[in-house]
């Protein structure tokens, strides 16, 4: 298994939507991002902003995955105006092999420069919060509420300050590929 990832640009806003369909466990209800216009502000202009940060992967030449980090005035994981709000998915066929970890990593590496924290906003019968807790993320107190598909959701948050000593020891995913692209 060949494990890519990359910068999320700003012309990739398609791999976004995309994501985002998975991120909100669309692809379980059947339901589309159309049915739910409050989830545009999660991937409406992604890329434009000062502080969008996302990283994605392909595997074998397939997308397999992606997160990104936006300030949100309105999101469900909202914490105040210095903090990025996540969003994380990796497609069902790819989810349990590493995948995710490795994303987001990465992520977290390049976001601990621009931020001290991250937040998010998650279901509670989600799979991935095994992941979140694994990766730091911490359960906000009194932060659960019913969401859209009248389930419950919390907010975590993830301090990335022993990120940034982290980050001055690793090369960042831009100098890597910038290496890699004058070996022979």
């Amino acid at each position: 298994m060949n494990i890519e990832l990359y910068f999320l640009r700003s012309s990739e806003h398609f791999m976004v939507k995309d994501l985002l369909h998975y991120a909100a466990r669309l692809d379980e209800s059947g339901e589309t991002l159309e049915d739910h216009p409050y989830l545009e502000q999660y991937h409406r202009n992604y890329g434009n902003f000062n502080g969008d940060i996302g990283v994605y992967a392909f595997v074998d030449n397939k997308l397999a995955g992606g997160a990104w980090v936006r300030i949100l005035a309105n999101g469900f994981g909202h914490v105040d105006a210095h903090t990025p709000e996540l969003v994380f998915s990796v497609l069902p066929e790819f989810r349990n092999q590493g995948i995710g970890t490795k994303i987001m990593h990465q992520l977290m590496r390049e976001t601990a420069k621009l931020y001290k924290q991250l937040s998010l906003s998650v279901r509670e019968d989600n799979p991935a919060i095994a992941l979140y807790e694994r990766l730091g993320f911490v359960k906000i107190e009194g932060s659960k509420h019913s969401n859209s598909t009248e389930s419950v959701s919390f907010t975590m948050l993830k301090d990335l300050s022993q990120i940034v000593e982290e980050v001055e020891e690793k090369a960042s995913l831009e100098e890597e590929r910038f290496r890699k692209s004058f070996q022979f």
